[in-house]
């Protein structure tokens, strides 16, 4: 691979065919419903062999049976992602479960919202003891994911680099790393983090191979809402992106190795008919003032933090190397 370097924004209008993840194995968390149980389908019926991990046993045995009706194409797995050894039971699944014993492509997908229960946001007695937040939403959405990559990239590391495997890692993130999102704030301080995540990885993911991407949806129709609820929000105002779009994003991602780097938006075809697009906004631009410093000061950066993610190589601590 080569280094990441901004070479502009990916064309979302180009044409791509999925069946290039045929026989590829992908290792999904959180696919029992939502965008995840999208994708699982998309990713099945493209040709690929899908482990995929999840809480809710019931849906995700439920999609797993189904989708293997007409032969071995699917596994599923309880899986809790702040749980390490959980995680990695599904990526030894992937792996066992695979036409070639790989694991060519990770989704991190699994993640929870306010709906969880953001404890910063209660207020306790003034007068009372102050209570220790339950920090939920960071555990899944923001360990989790480390737990996944860390695990991704092991797996990875254990087979070739040719044209019949891949090394890619795709985060489901969320707009609200660019938008603030009142009362959202555990959820939207997790994915901003991931966001600032794949930025940096971005920069050393070429030494083992690897190209990590990030999506981003906005509102996105959802079984998992109650009907009532996406009518009030339609009311207020509220357009709604297509799961499918943001199973196409993958797929697109998944079959086209020159995509690194990069952060695409899932967003109602009302903007943008294919229902995803490159934000463009994930590096500072020759010839934009207000980019001056922070581009300089970024190239600076990559002069002066020299450290490759290679075997036996150190991390530099005030110019000093650890051995």
């Amino acid at each position: 691979m080569q280094r990441y370097t901004y070479t502009g924004p990916v064309d979302h209008t180009a044409t791509f065919d999925p069946k290039k993840v045929a026989g590829k194995s992908v290792c999904f968390t959180g696919g029992s419903n939502g965008i995840g149980e999208v994708c699982v389908r998309e990713f099945v019926a493209a040709g690929a062999y899908v482990a995929f991990g999840d809480l809710d046993t019931k849906q995700g045995e439920a999609l797993r049976d189904e989708l293997n009706r007409d032969g071995d194409r699917c596994a599923f797995i309880q899986c809790d992602v702040r749980d390490w050894d959980q995680q990695k039971a599904l990526f030894e699944l992937a792996k066992a479960k695979s036409p070639n014993k790989s694991v060519d492509i990770v989704c991190a997908n699994a993640g929870i919202s306010r709906s969880s229960g953001d404890s910063l946001w209660v207020l306790d007695d003034p007068n009372g003891e102050p209570i220790k937040p339950k920090l939920n939403i960071v555990d899944v959405n923001m360990i989790g994911t480390m737990y996944t990559f860390k695990l991704a990239v092991h797996y990875f590391r254990q087979q070739p680099q040719d044209e019949a495997h891949d090394r890619c890692f795709i985060i489901t993130g969320s707009l609200v790393s660019f938008i603030d999102s009142p009362g959202n704030w555990e959820y939207t301080a997790t994915k901003e983090g991931l966001r600032g995540f794949m930025r940096t990885v971005r920069r050393n993911s070429h030494e083992q191979g690897i190209r990590i991407t990030y999506i981003a949806p906005g509102f996105v129709k959802s079984a998992i809402r109650t009907a009532e609820y996406e009518a009030w929000l339609t009311s207020r105002g509220v357009q709604f992106a297509e799961p499918a779009d943001a199973a196409k994003c993958m797929l697109r991602i998944s079959t086209d190795r020159t995509i690194n780097g990069r952060l695409f938006a899932i967003v109602p075809r009302a903007h943008v008919k294919e229902g995803y697009v490159d934000v463009d906004r994930e590096d500072f631009k020759e010839g934009k003032a207000e980019d001056d410093y922070f581009r300089e000061t970024q190239a600076l950066q990559l002069r002066i933090i020299e450290d490759k993610w290679l075997d036996n190589e150190g991390v530099r601590d005030s110019g000093l190397l650890k051995k």
